[in-house]
């Protein structure tokens, strides 16, 4: 994992960087800058800096024009704006600690950049994106590649910071400890899955019950229900409505319990009775506007890991007095809205500060907070995590639901719930190809060993 710094600490870092950190960062830059000009047929390169970044900028200017590329550098408090035509434009006016001597000027650089409609690459963030916020107030360019020197910034992941940076390649090694601010990636993704054992059965990958699913919400259940088989759950009950234990039958693995013909008080008390021997509850998705209520309290008293999501948020945010229940086992996954209404706040507020909120509130209630968004954040009030993988495919219904079954699933199995929001987090977000080669074996159904006799004897 890397460290995600904010701004007035990523320009401390930056005046600290070691010659061979420099030599690191300004290679990275270079290299970068001959692929995107082979990439749109350029032979020249326009660097334009400020001076925070003035050691890269110039130790990268030096490794292009050994390689007989024409090159010419600027820096924005002494030079006049070169002339940008034809030219691969290579962004470094960082300004992390924000002067204002030399904003006009900036200002008008920028617009210059963005009206040439040259091809660009950034180090450390697009000009005219906050580093910290990711907003962008005026204008802003947007890279093909930002390089992200030693550390991230976190403007990069929020915000329309997501739509500026183009692909991020991270230059430096990865960090370890487990206090302060992290973006959660592959390589942590890894870490965070144990092998299974070959002698490993049903037994041994825990067993979960999902409340999930209403006679409006049938996809809910099933998408959920499915997501938590896949992430390696051993035996799973699904407690649903009537309606909804129909359609379960397209999922034979689950263990459908009725609780009637819809979510109610009364018709909780057999998904509290099912609870008893389970690894790891799940409740929320699709459930509709009934009372869970109870459901809700019976499931926080017993100490399980639980996942809470969608309409049993909605339930916490009106039963204020449930609040005092929450604890270390428990992972919430509101998106902006919800957690609006499970602090009080506007969602504006959510959407401007998810990474400061969402440790406070871990913090105050003392369990982890997954706050859904482009970049997802994940806290316990103690560790933060960051998670940008995914893409704008994800923001549409149903996403949430197969994230709770995720996670359901990976609780069930033991892994630690900080742990498993963020892999959870992380499987949603990835490509099918890479959240299939972590997960492999847990994916494996009774249905596809059927699928695959059956392909075999054709």
């Amino acid at each position: 994992m890397r460290r995600i710094l904010a701004a007035k600490e990523y320009a401390r870092l930056l005046e600290s960087l070691s010659e061979e950190q420099t030599q690191k960062a300004a290679a990275a830059v270079a290299h970068s800058a001959r692929e995107l000009m082979a990439r749109y047929g350029l032979n020249r390169l326009v660097v334009l800096f400020d001076e925070s970044l003035r050691p890269v900028a110039l130790r990268s200017l030096e490794l292009v024009l050994g390689i007989g590329v024409e090159a010419t550098a600027a820096a924005l408090n002494t030079d006049d704006l070169p002339d940008l035509a034809g030219s691969l434009i290579c962004d470094l006016l960082l300004d992390p600690v924000g002067r204002g001597t030399v904003r006009e000027k900036r200002a008008a650089w920028i617009e210059a950049v963005i009206r040439s409609g040259r091809p660009i690459l950034s180090a450390a963030i697009p000009a005219g994106v906050d580093p910290d916020t990711g907003a962008v107030e005026h204008e802003a360019v947007c890279a093909r590649i930002t390089i992200a020197l030693e550390g991230y910034l976190p403007g990069l992941f929020l915000r329309e910071g997501l739509d500026h940076c183009g692909e991020i390649r991270p230059v430096g090694e990865e960090a370890e400890g487990a206090a302060g601010t992290f973006r959660f990636e592959a390589s942590d993704a890894q870490r965070s899955l144990p092998p299974r054992k070959r002698t490993a059965h049903k037994g041994d990958s825990g067993k979960a019950l999902l409340c999930v699913g209403s006679p409006r919400y049938v996809g809910a259940a099933l998408l959920s229900a499915r997501a938590c088989l896949a992430a390696g759950c051993g035996i799973l009950f699904v407690a649903c409505p009537d309606e909804v234990r129909a359609a379960l039958r397209r999922l034979p693995e689950a263990i459908g319990i009725p609780v009637g013909s819809d979510w109610n008080r009364e018709n909780c008390r057999p998904a509290i009775r099912a609870m008893a021997e389970k690894q790891a509850l799940g409740i929320g998705c699709g459930v509709g506007d009934g009372d869970v209520s109870p459901l809700l309290e019976a499931a926080l008293k017993t100490g399980l890991p639980l996942v809470l999501d969608a309409d049993g948020l909605n339930c916490l945010s009106r039963r204020r007095e449930l609040f005092s229940l929450l604890h270390e086992k428990v992972v919430l996954t509101p998106h902006p809205g919800e957690m609006g209404r499970l602090t009080g706040l506007p969602a504006r507020r959510v959407l401007e500060d998810p990474l400061s909120l969402a440790d406070e509130f871990a913090h105050l209630w003392g369990c982890t907070v997954l706050l859904k968004g482009a970049a997802t954040v994940v806290s316990d009030g103690k560790r933060t995590r960051l998670v940008a993988e995914g893409n704008a495919g994800l923001g549409k219904g149903g996403s949430g639901d197969v994230l709770t079954g995720i996670i359901t699933g990976l609780l069930s199995q033991g892994t630690e719930p900080f742990t498993a929001a963020c892999l959870g987090s992380y499987l949603l977000g990835a490509s099918a190809v890479r959240a299939f080669a972590l997960l492999k074996e847990r994916m494996l159904r009774a249905t596809n060993v059927i699928e695959a006799l059956e392909d075999w004897n054709e």
